[in-house]
């Protein structure tokens, strides 16, 4: 009796045909993944479609500035902004879906300046981010746009959640910083209440701006010498040589 491995046995001739259909059906699966994996990664660094004009965008978010400080947000549309920017409507909705996205876009441009070099001390950081924001209230049109916004709060109070979000939060985030740096420096007491005094100094800022008032920086200076003195503390008792009597 032969046994299945015999030069006889059919399975023995058949074999090398069958490692040979597999090692080629190997190779074709190895072969479409790469082909594949090429794809996908040619697909992956592939452009997405043709870069923005920076010229179109900065187009229209200044006629966006423009027309919020004109006739107000709830006046404004989207096609009188593109028409002021010389571009068509699709320009803009590929950029912004919305109106309030494309005005709280504008106005994070109108206030996108670089950060103030703060020094070291409290005292004059919190002078040099006072008048950077009086400097952002006051440039053209920013207590008209400010005021527009305002008025949607209860229309539309998404928008001015996005403001404050975008806006506000990031400035309050470096004021209480400035704050907390005071009080491990112990410029300022442990417990100083740092939404407080951002609420004394900005909001008396926001005040000055709303009735027109001019926020120099005579103003600015005699705010926070007024603030530091409750900021800080009492001020110390200044001591004084005794004065003998002669007798």
């Amino acid at each position: 009796m032969r046994t299945i491995g015999g030069a006889g046995n059919p399975l023995v001739r058949r074999l090398p045909d069958s490692r040979a259909r597999a090692t080629r059906n190997t190779s074709m699966t190895a072969g479409t993944t790469a082909s594949t994996a090429g794809t996908t990664a040619r697909t992956a660094i592939r452009p997405p479609g043709r870069p923005r004009n920076p010229d179109v965008d900065r187009a229209i978010l200044d006629a966006t500035l423009q027309l919020l400080g004109d006739v107000g947000y709830q006046a404004m549309s989207i096609a009188a902004v593109a028409s002021e920017a010389g571009v068509g409507r699709a320009a803009v909705y590929r950029r912004y879906a919305s109106k309030a996205e494309l005005v709280v876009a504008a106005i994070v441009r109108l206030t996108a300046g670089p950060d103030p070099e703060l020094p070291r001390g409290t005292r004059a950081a919190l002078h040099a981010l006072l008048r950077s924001t009086a400097t952002a209230l006051g440039a053209p049109g920013g207590m008209a746009i400010l005021g527009s916004l305002l008025a949607q709060e209860r229309r539309d109070p998404e928008l001015l959640a996005a403001f404050r979000e975008r806006i506000f939060d990031p400035r309050h985030v470096i004021v209480h910083d400035v704050l907390r740096r005071g009080i491990e420096a112990g410029k300022l007491p442990a417990d100083t209440d740092l939404e407080a005094v951002d609420g004394l100094l900005f909001g008396g800022l926001l005040a000055r701006a709303i009735l027109g008032e001019p926020a120099d920086d005579e103003w600015i200076e005699r705010t926070i010498r007024q603030a530091w003195r409750g900021i800080a503390g009492p001020a110390r008792p200044v001591s004084h040589p005794v004065r003998r009597t002669s007798k």
